[in-house]
């Protein structure tokens, strides 16, 4: 059985913070970071602003986009690290904060920045077992609140946002979520994690390696797995961790730049939330329009890494 996306949103809080920002609070420059990384912007959600309430926001847009009512949605999957609570889960929030009433089960998905294929992975199963009709997935982090501002390699990478999407049951099999590959490495553990004390550490060049090695495989695995060709997609959105990153994945892929959307440079990294955004963006901007075919890879924590293929 397939599915087919019938809506999408996304929220990025109000308050950005600019490279000059951060040259002002700690000894870096705007050339360095934007050598290094891309990033120009971030945005930083308010003090009182939750993982939760970013999520919801986006969700609401996504059934707006849809033209349902939030009922008409039977199961909720959220992507976050970065939740305030340690229970219950942020997709219970959601579900509360939509005003949804049938009692619809709802779980959170943990797997860094690869937390959006995992949960578009686990979304395409229940869909193949014919067990909902439709499925709102979303991507949320409030990684602000575990920036480390003493670290000045990590503190400028990260910030926050929420991106939904939402699928429903299609007898087509070529639309919608149309393949996912899922990977993960434990003895990887040590090169990103989250402390006891909420801080994000990392060890650049070591995770550097690996996202670049790794991700291509993950595009190049389930183009095959898939039976699709390189020339069928029309584009690439990575994750969005590091512009040099995305263009030495590239590079390996054989893709050209002109067929890779980044958004980098707009929201840094927002880890789960990351491939959401930047695909809301170009369908927002009528770079990427309907019926066109999306390649997502992703690198993160974990380790984890992975790809999902989508039809718009």
């Amino acid at each position: 059985m397939g599915n087919r996306l019938i809506g999408y949103g996304s929220y990025l809080p109000e308050r950005t913070f600019t490279n000059a920002d951060f040259e002002k609070i700690m000894d870096t420059t705007d050339e360095w970071i934007v050598t290094r990384t891309g990033m120009k912007v971030r945005h930083f959600a308010r003090e009182d602003e939750t993982v939760a309430d970013m999520a919801a926001i986006a969700a609401q847009r996504a059934i707006e986009k849809a033209g349902i009512a939030a009922d008409d949605i039977d199961l909720i999957i959220v992507a976050s690290i970065s939740a305030e609570l340690d229970f219950p889960s942020v997709a219970v929030q959601v579900q509360s904060r939509l005003g949804m009433t049938k009692n619809q089960p709802a779980f959170d998905v943990r797997a860094a920045c690869t937390g959006y294929v995992y949960a578009l992975h686990a979304a395409r199963a229940f869909f193949t077992a014919g067990m909902h009709q439709r499925i709102l997935v979303i991507g949320s982090e409030k990684l602000t609140r575990m920036i480390d501002w003493t670290d000045r390699s990590t503190a400028v990478l990260f910030g926050d946002g929420a991106g939904a999407m939402i699928f429903e049951h299609s007898t087509s099999s070529y639309s919608g979520i149309i393949d996912t590959v899922v990977f993960s490495d434990g003895n990887g553990f040590g090169m990103l994690y989250g402390t006891p004390d909420h801080k994000i550490t990392m060890n650049g060049p070591e995770t550097y390696k690996k996202a670049v090695t790794l991700m291509p495989e993950a595009a190049t695995y389930i183009m095959e797995h898939a039976g699709i060709a390189a020339d069928s997609i029309d584009w690439i959105i990575p994750h969005q961790a590091n512009r040099r990153i995305i263009e030495s994945g590239a590079n390996r892929l054989g893709f050209p730049m002109e067929k890779i959307i980044i958004t980098v440079d707009q929201h840094a990294n927002t880890s789960g939330a990351s491939g959401v955004l930047a695909l809301s963006h170009g369908m927002d901007a009528g770079i990427i329009k309907h019926g066109q075919l999306i390649l997502y890879p992703a690198f993160g924590g974990g380790l984890t890494w992975g790809a999902a293929l989508v039809r718009v």
